[in-house]
């Protein structure tokens, strides 16, 4: 888009442009087509070739599809959590010795931490226990 100065020059405005370091899905669909689209007639591109860039994007696609899904369980698992606070949870606690089960204990939880190492861990009045090891809700 020019704009005319007043003294009759053109002024054309500078688009900044959002620069991706990540490759998404559309972005190799387009690298895929722009490859086939600018190939050379007289040696195509193999048909193993494109098989196995077929494959790379149906698994990349998978992958980001796995990953959205997740996201959405990680969600549930911290409303989840939140929802204990306030109500006694039955769960198994490490008897210490690794040839003996665990101790079946239960435990009011009074509050819910979310720690990126630990995952979601669940404060109650017999100390802290991962969610992982709850077992049943009163």
């Amino acid at each position: 888009m020019a704009v005319t100065r007043v003294d009759g020059s053109y002024f054309i405005p500078q688009v900044q442009r959002e620069i991706k370091q990540d490759l998404d899905k559309d972005a190799f669909l387009r690298l895929l087509v722009t490859q086939l689209a600018n190939q050379d007639p007289t040696n195509p591109m193999d048909d193993r070739d494109f098989m196995a860039q077929m494959a790379q994007f149906s698994s990349l696609e998978q992958m980001v599809n796995m990953t959205k899904q997740l996201e959405k369980m990680a969600v549930t698992n911290q409303t989840l959590a939140v929802s204990y606070i306030g109500r006694v949870v039955a769960f198994y606690q490490d008897s210490g010795d690794p040839s003996l089960p665990g101790i079946e204990m239960a435990a009011l939880v009074q509050a819910v931490w979310f720690d990126p190492k630990e995952g979601i861990i669940l404060e109650t009045d017999k100390g802290d226990i991962r969610l992982e090891q709850v077992i049943g809700v009163a």
